[in-house]
């Protein structure tokens, strides 16, 4: 763990001064490549490159990945059982199409992307799955390789870190490619592919950039254009901060649930893996029928206490714990729709989780984060740990002097890695 802010422990040894002397470098590159945030602005870096500890990880990735097939698990029973759909409560212009998919027993979580807080394998917690946009990711990818060819490459090789999955310049497309070939979409130079969005898609030049790379053609349009009719295989990015936009889908929504319209993690699993109550269903006792005694174990390691608000913990029980607790949309991103208690004075908090409004919302433990002393005071860091096919394909962290740890809010890339070889991208 080589931290080189000015006063973080690590930052004046031998490794600390050759993370200097490649941050350089890292941060020109990032220019170079034109990388952008959703606001269009610059990912910020801290010059900090991390491996996990090789006793550590393997376990923490076998609970992160027994998480998601409890997630998964959850979008394959949600059409069937109504006590899961009540509980959940997708927005119906959401729930029609994931009620109309033909095999829900099928259905995978394609892609995620758990968040988790905590110092060490006791403490860390998953907050989110972001079973949408790989963007963020595109980015890390990019930031890891930038590293590895920076001066701070030489240490990476004498440690014997291996690169992971994620680092490969072309991993999204060849991934994207790779199912749409196991789903019938036969690889061809010049095949159009389309790129689905609606208001964001900062990440879609580097996602085009990788198709072009392989041979393809990209096409960025709505899901709404009448002109991707003729299109096979796609990646849809779209978190519905506004479900209603989808009624204006129909053609689009049809051809994706009866197979025409090739997308990854199909709208019957995405729009429930998305819902943030999920981690309260994974939480509450009350679910604890849909899943396994490993599962379970795994859950109550690296899930916090989660509720749903009205229907699991009350607005009396949220208000006296406040300072314990963090109030989330169930379709949010950003962190735009995150209240934090211990930020909330609490005549506000009150009101905030009493208000109508937010009766269905999730509320959550809040997890400690780790801290990094430096100079300029304590920076507070996460882990990220995007997943494809239900497996771990690399790290990445942000570090953040605010409670918030979120790029859009501020938040800095750091790398961190693996000291195992990862299961390629599949």
């Amino acid at each position: 763990d080589v931290v080189a802010l000015a006063g973080a422990a690590g930052g004046a040894t031998a490794a600390g001064r050759q993370v200097l002397d490649g941050f350089g470098y890292v941060r020109s590159r990032v220019v170079a490549e034109d990388l952008r945030l959703s606001d269009g602005s610059r990912p910020g870096v801290v010059p900090a490159v991390s491996v996990l500890d090789p006793r550590v990880e393997p376990v923490l990735r076998d609970r992160i990945q027994t998480v998601v097939r409890c997630l998964r698990e959850l979008v394959r029973r949600y059409a069937g059982d109504g006590r899961l759909r009540d509980f959940l409560d997708v927005p119906e212009a959401l729930d029609r199409w994931v009620r109309a998919e033909p095999a829900p027993e099928r259905l995978e979580v394609d892609w995620c992307r758990p968040d988790l807080l905590g110092e060490t394998l006791g403490t860390v917690r998953v907050l989110e799955f972001n079973a949408s946009s790989p963007g963020g990711m595109l980015n890390m990818g990019m930031l890891t390789r930038f590293w590895r060819e920076s001066a701070f490459g030489r240490v990476l090789e004498e440690w014997g870190v291996p690169p992971a999955p994620l680092e490969s310049p072309t991993w999204f497309a060849d991934w994207l490619l790779d199912y749409g070939q196991a789903r019938g979409v036969a690889r061809r130079a010049g095949r159009q592919v389309g790129l689905f969005h609606t208001r964001g898609r900062f990440e879609f030049a580097q996602m085009a950039r990788q198709l072009r790379d392989r041979g393809q053609r990209p096409v960025l349009l709505s899901p709404g254009a009448p002109d991707g009719d003729e299109l096979r295989l796609g990646y849809l990015k779209y978190i519905p901060l506004a479900p209603d936009d989808v009624r204006g889908w129909e053609a689009f929504c049809a051809r994706a649930c009866d197979g025409d319209l090739v997308i990854p993690n199909a709208l019957a699993a995405r729009w429930v893996a998305e819902n943030k109550l999920c981690l309260a269903a994974l939480s509450d006792p009350r679910f604890r029928y849909l899943f396994t005694q490993r599962e379970c174990a795994a859950l109550d390691a690296l899930v916090p206490f989660s509720r749903k608000l009205g229907d699991g913990i009350t607005a009396a029980d949220a208000t006296a714990e406040r300072e314990r607790l963090v109030l989330k949309a169930p379709y949010s991103c950003r962190g735009e729709s995150v209240v934090m208690g211990v930020d909330t004075p609490p005549a506000l908090w009150k009101r905030t989780v009493g208000d109508a409004a937010h009766q269905g919302w999730l509320v959550q433990e809040r997890v400690a984060a780790g801290i990094v002393e430096t100079a300029d005071g304590p920076f507070l860091r996460d882990l990220v740990a995007p997943m494809l096919g239900g497996r771990v394909i690399g790290y990445g962290g942000r570090f953040s002097s605010e409670h918030l740890l979120n790029a859009a809010q501020g938040g800095r890339g750091a790398v961190v890695l693996s000291p195992w070889a990862l299961a390629p991208v599949s």
